[in-house]
């Protein structure tokens, strides 16, 4: 046998109180004042032993000797490993582990070389408690299914203690467990109890067997219970499972308990709403308030998302997120509820790691900015700073980790959602003509209405101009807030932020429908970046940020039908993005830029009679498009941008009166269409192309007939 540790000593073990536990444990809500966090054990233990020792196991193994003369010897060892961890002789008192987790252990008391009781802890059909803090949901949903597996691997009859708030989420979907407020709670019931929380100062680790910092908040559990760290989202007992509205929508979060777990870039929000709403989606804030304010801070629902705030019950909240199709969130409660309502969940966060949340496909993180500053060991996360950000607090650098997290990465991740095309606009969005539509689109995919099939290739004469939300739909690029974190002078970040903040405010200006006042926008933004561009000609982020502006110049004069500055400026910004792309050829962000330079020129040039320039464009977006799509085969987003730009192709070519050569084109389209059918032929994004691409080729047909010279 292994000793660990054997103290032999002729007074009592003194170890620390399970009130003093409180001062380490923490969550994101205090009780009230002077209450503990997590009440303390039965004072007396529990369970009898002969000659009138007692003992239990609810703050650790602990033992009480009464003194009666007799001298005692207590042993307390861990069957698992087999280390001896107490070996203590003494008159009379208290013996306690310094261990309070889950420890198979064996008790064993001798009184004058006789073994008195020898007890190996068996919590079958023994009553257990299990007790979590007040003031916090996300941790609770986490923690709760390690509890279960808990009763399930002891067969004990296991008690949760827990906030009145959450009983109602789990009471009616494990009828086996009892759960109660702490206020209920009978201390001396229990054979054992354990206490999940928080414990940011257990250096010692005394109440957990490794730092939660470490193997992440929701397995922390499985570690202080000793169960299998997999995770699993536990059921939720929705007794209302009907539907909140009938259209398809999502839900979404966008406030925290602290600034920094909130995203901090200050279009991010109104952008990915309006990408959602493009796609036909309802979209419905579910958080407490409708507005959040700290200081200079504000955080409030997005423009374009609906109200469903209110001091309402968590369990109505789980019915609005069971039936949405996905939910966009931040590292707090209600990405955690909407993990355990069972659809997909778009966790943004960068002062966690990924591995400190539930596993989703579709976390978002920024490793450029500073991350991770909640798993730091080395900074302890003060709840009551609503400001907290321990390594760049004072700065221009303060919350960059989300700052610096783009609306086209988030929109990017949503588009790996699967099924996410297949929602149908309502009445109301059937043809969205704002911003909304504009934030629709991935880097370098073609235009939605082209995408989609559902307008004509180019401007015919007294047609109405493309819908300004359409000419914006392109790829914003990166446009970075807080340029510090790439090594920018204090300046620099500051005069970037300024022109990121004329663009996000020339957007708003567009959506609304004043484009003389998105254009004025648009310019400002253009002469700032024109100055650092002028001041450093060879930073790439200040080039490409600088081709982004020009591209909503040329929207705005487009829509505005000042068709030949629409042009140049597009041309200027193709000029800097073929630069960017030549000095990086490998850089797939610049080739999906330049995709869509080649796109934007084509399209303005078709509505000036120029087909031969525009076809010229449309084939080098063709090209780039197809190597693209050659790398990643898999990809849905690209392998669609390639049937669309095949198709723009063959519009270019009938438009020179090439029908040949379109219908060529046409069937290239055709057939990746019907490889990606044969795959998935209910997909109804593809069936749309292959609707309307039928008709297409069947328009080509007929005017290459009718232009047939009589045989």
């Amino acid at each position: 046998m292994n000793v660990a540790h054997i103290p032999r000593t002729s007074h009592q073990t003194m170890v620390p109180t399970a009130e003093s536990a409180q001062q380490g444990a923490e969550t994101g809500a205090s009780d009230r004042a002077g209450k503990p966090r997590l009440p303390p054990p039965a004072a007396v233990p529990t369970q009898d032993g002969p000659y009138g020792l007692r003992f239990d196991f609810n703050d650790g193994c602990r033992v009480m000797l009464p003194d009666n003369g007799r001298a005692w010897r207590v042993r307390m060892s861990d069957r698992e490993t087999g280390n001896v961890l107490f070996d203590v002789d003494l008159r009379a008192g208290h013996v306690n582990s310094s261990k309070r987790y889950f420890v198979p252990f064996r008790l064993e008391v001798w009184s004058q070389d006789e073994r008195l009781l020898c007890h190996d802890y068996d919590a079958s059909e023994r009553d257990v408690l299990i007790q979590f803090p007040v003031g916090t949901i996300g941790d609770i949903i986490g923690w709760i299914s390690y509890a279960v597996k808990f009763k399930d691997r002891h067969g004990c009859r296991l008690t949760c203690a827990m906030g009145e708030t959450l009983i109602p989420l789990f009471q009616g979907a494990y009828p086996d467990i009892t759960f109660v407020t702490h206020e209920a709670v009978q201390a001396e019931r229990f054979y054992a109890t354990y206490s999940v929380a928080l414990f940011f100062d257990d250096a010692e680790l005394v109440y957990q067997p490794c730092d939660f910092r470490q193997v992440g908040l929701h397995r922390h559990a499985a570690y202080v219970l000793g169960v299998d760290p997999a995770e699993q989202p536990p059921r939720l007992a929705v007794a209302d499972d009907s539907r909140p509205i009938a259209e398809p929508y999502v839900c979404i979060s966008v406030q925290a308990t602290t600034q920094c777990k909130h995203w901090n870039n200050p279009e991010g929000w109104d952008r990915t709403v309006a990408f959602l709403r493009a796609r036909g989606y309802r979209v419905i804030c579910i958080d407490q308030h409708p507005v959040r304010a700290y200081g200079s801070y504000r955080t409030q629902i997005p423009a374009g998302a609906e109200d469903q705030t209110g001091d309402r019950p968590l369990l109505e909240r789980a019915r609005w997120l069971r039936h949405a199709a996905l939910f966009v969130g931040l590292s707090s409660g209600l990405s955690w509820l909407a993990w355990a309502a069972g659809i997909p969940v778009v966790l943004i966060s960068g002062f966690s790691h990924p591995v400190n949340e539930f596993t989703t496909p579709y976390r978002v993180i920024n490793y450029h900015a500073c991350n991770g500053c909640w798993n730091d060991r080395s900074h302890r996360f003060d709840h009551k700073d609503f400001l907290w950000c321990p390594r760049l607090k004072g700065t221009p650098r303060q919350f960059e980790c989300t700052r610096l997290i783009t609306p086209e990465h988030v929109v990017a991740t949503l588009l790996r959602i699967p099924g996410l095309r297949g929602g149908q606009p309502s009445d109301a969005q059937a043809r969205p003509s704002t911003e909304d539509d504009a934030r629709e689109r991935p880097p370098g995919d073609a235009k939605p209405d082209r995408l989609l099939g559902t307008h004509p290739p180019r401007m015919r004469s007294g047609d109405e101009p493309l819908a300004i939300s359409t000419l914006l739909a392109g790829d914003c690029g990166d446009v970075h807030h807080g340029g510090l974190a790439v090594g920018l002078t204090v300046g620099a970040g500051s005069m970037l932020d300024q022109a990121a903040a004329q663009i996000a405010a020339g957007d708003r200006a567009a959506t609304s429908g004043d484009v003389a006042t998105a254009l004025e926008y648009y310019k400002q933004s253009a002469a700032m970046v024109r100055t650092l561009t002028e001041a450093d000609p060879d930073h790439v982020g200040f080039q490409r940020k600088f081709s982004v502006t020009l591209n909503r110049i040329g929207a705005i004069l487009f829509v505005q039908r000042d068709l030949e500055r629409a042009q140049a400026a597009y041309a200027a910004s193709l000029a800097v993005t073929q630069r960017l792309h030549a000095a990086q050829p490998n850089n797939s962000a610049f080739k999906q830029d330049l995709v869509w330079c080649h796109a934007l020129l084509a399209d303005v040039l078709a509505a000036q009679d120029r087909h031969q320039e525009a076809f010229d464009h449309r084939r080098a977006n063709a090209a780039l498009t197809t190597q693209m799509a050659a790398l990643a085969p898999t990809d849905p987003t690209l392998q669609r941008a390639l049937v669309t730009s095949y198709q723009n192709l063959a519009d270019a070519l009938v438009a020179l009166g090439n029908y040949d050569g379109a219908l060529a084109a046409y069937r290239v389209s055709l057939g990746l269409i019907q490889r990606a059918l044969s795959v998935n032929a209910q997909d109804a994004a593809w069936n749309q192309l292959y609707t309307t691409l039928l008709q297409r080729i069947r328009t080509a047909l007929q005017i290459q007939r009718q232009a047939a010279p009589p045989s």
